[in-house]
């Protein structure tokens, strides 16, 4: 039995070393991330600017939520 196990052992530690090495070896050796031209890419689209403070608090003071309901209460199935 001890000598399966040391076996074994032997093999994972092999196998992970081999996996590790050579998914090194791959990322090493794959293209680049910037290999592409500036120029080929899309325009980047033109977003709204962000509110001010005051502008949100405004909205604020404009808007009232109606709290009628009952808080909604979860139980569990556990003792």
């Amino acid at each position: 039995m001890k000598f399966w196990k040391l076996t074994l052992r032997i093999w994972i530690t092999t196998a992970s070393l081999l996996s590790f090495l050579g998914g090194w070896a791959v990322l090493a050796h794959s293209p680049k991330p910037n290999q592409f031209k500036s120029e080929n890419l899309p325009a980047v689209p033109a977003l709204d600017p962000i509110p001010s403070l005051d502008q949100i608090r405004f909205a604020q003071r404009n808007f009232s939520f109606s709290n009628n309901q009952r808080p909604i209460r979860l139980h569990t199935g556990g003792s």
